[in-house]
């Protein structure tokens, strides 16, 4: 099993690294920004997560294994804490988990990390019912994105998802806020990003766009520490909150 997941491994670096170059020559050649070109992370964590994925989709389509993956969880850092030993956990266990969810949160990931790693997934037999994606606080704060150019990865990757599977519901959520006041530059930025969503995405087949971020504020637009420790990532209490503002929605479109 060790030596697979090391063929998986250096396969996906191989692959990663010719297509490290053909985005190279796509940027040169001024294509695309960086939001909406697929792009790869060269860290061995990112690959073994990476690997993980795979192995979790190959074990839903062997029909000898008891698997299935119905909804797709798509995302950065803040997705990926609905893992074992983050914040989320318990939620993801009572609210994800009886969805036969795929945690595909990877910490760190801007648009076009997401964008690759689609890309670079086998393909499920039996489509899944519905995908959440949540994505593009990395682009833009930290980032060197502009908002708009973080809003047209998000965009990308909901055609993307269209395209992988054309009969899939698609949740996109507004990203979530960050930093305690609403006058910091980095919750501007989000609030901007945010603004160009709707129209970016209203001609996409099956997607639904939903902005959840006022629910982790006060009547003043404060967000709490208690909501987010570092005033970015939801503690648990904000993943129940989350939960409970999507989950609805999805067993809807899953027609659960």
């Amino acid at each position: 099993m060790k030596k697979h997941t090391n063929l998986t491994l250096f396969s996906a670096i191989a692959v990663a690294l010719s297509s490290l170059s053909q985005s190279a020559i796509a940027d040169d050649a001024g294509a695309a920004h960086p939001s909406t070109t697929a792009q790869v992370r060269l860290a061995s964590w990112w690959f073994t997560r990476h690997a993980e994925k795979i192995a979790e989709i190959e074990a839903a389509n062997d029909p000898k294994k008891d698997k299935k993956i119905e909804l797709l969880m798509v995302g950065d850092s803040i997705t990926n804490n609905f893992d074992k030993g983050g914040p989320g956990e318990p939620v993801w266990a009572k609210h994800f988990a009886p969805l036969n969810a795929l945690n595909l949160g990877f910490g760190g990931d801007r648009t076009n990390h997401v964008l690759w790693r689609l890309d670079h997934l086998p393909a499920l037999k039996t489509a899944p019912l519905a995908a959440s994606l949540m994505i593009g606080t990395n682009n833009i704060c930290w980032g060197s994105d502009k908002p708009k150019q973080a809003a047209d990865g998000v965009q990308a990757i909901a055609k993307k998802l269209n395209t992988m599977y054309p009969e899939m519901k698609i949740l996109v959520l507004g990203v979530f806020p960050r930093r305690a006041n609403l006058d910091h530059p980095h919750r501007k930025q989000i609030i901007e990003l945010n603004s160009y969503l709707p129209d970016l995405l209203k001609d996409i087949p099956n997607v639904t766009f939903l902005n959840i971020g006022a629910k982790f504020l006060d009547e003043k637009g404060f967000l709490s520490k208690e909501m987010m420790p570092d005033t970015t990532h939801p503690s648990k209490k904000g993943h129940e909150i989350w939960a409970g503002a999507i989950v609805p929605t999805l067993k809807k479109m899953m027609g659960k």
